[in-house]
Order: C-alpha cells, then sequence, then structure tokens
C-alpha cells in the first residue's frame, strides 16, 4: 500500500484518539501536501517542530493499528465480502436456468445488497 493511503487510513480511523494539534499538523501534512515550512509558519512553531509531532503521531497511529487492528479487519472482511460475492455470483449463473425472472431479479437485489456493504 502507498504510503501516503496508509497515512490517510490511519488518520481517517484512528484520528479521533489524536489532540486537535496532532490530526490538524497530520493533516496538514499528509493530505493537504504541505512542506515543514509551511505548516511551520502556519502553526507559528520550528520546522523541527513540526517533524517531531509528525513522527510521534505516526509512532502513534501505527501503534493503534498494531493494537486494535481495525484496518486488517475491515481489509479480511472486505475480502471475505468479495468472496462472497464471487460464490453467489457463480451459484448465480449455475441455477438461472431453474429460477424464475421474479427470482432472478430478486437474487439480483440481494447480490447488488451485499455489494454495497
Amino acid at each position: 500500500m502507498k504510503e501516503i493511503a496508509r497515512r490517510s487510513l490511519l488518520l481517517d480511523y484512528y484520528g479521533g484518539l489524536l489532540t486537535e494539534k496532532q490530526r490538524i499538523i497530520y493533516d496538514l501534512y499528509y493530505q493537504e501536501d504541505l512542506s515543514l515550512g509551511e505548516i511551520a509558519d502556519l502553526q507559528q512553531v520550528s520546522r523541527n517542530a513540526v517533524y517531531d509531532l509528525i513522527s510521534r503521531t505516526d509512532e502513534k497511529l501505527e501503534h493503534f493499528e498494531q493494537s486494535l487492528g481495525l484496518i486488517a479487519t475491515d481489509a479480511a472482511a472486505q475480502k471475505t465480502r468479495e468472496d462472497l460475492i464471487r460464490c453467489f455470483r457463480d451459484w448465480q449463473t449455475d441455477i438461472k436456468d431453474h429460477l424464475t425472472e421474479q427470482q432472478q431479479a430478486d437474487w439480483a437485489a440481494l447480490l447488488g445488497r451485499l455489494s454495497e456493504l
């Protein structure tokens, strides 16, 4: 997974566990793509302070994921859903000739709802 995408996911999942300052600076750096100097000017702190805060926040977010595993759990659940949908679609193809048009439509609607989860 790309580093920026991973950082964005970590912030999405665990951003609520950060202080407001950590969240703002992390967002400015990784999602708004501002430089350390630009963030330092905005926050009226040194570049080194911004760098240290981002580094500590990186460690904290990785620790949250290692401890709680929400991203990994959601990824596994998504893979399971995709596998189930694929199996159901294959089964739908196999039994299509034995279903009425209404049953086929109902089956397709159920698969659509499952795909949206």
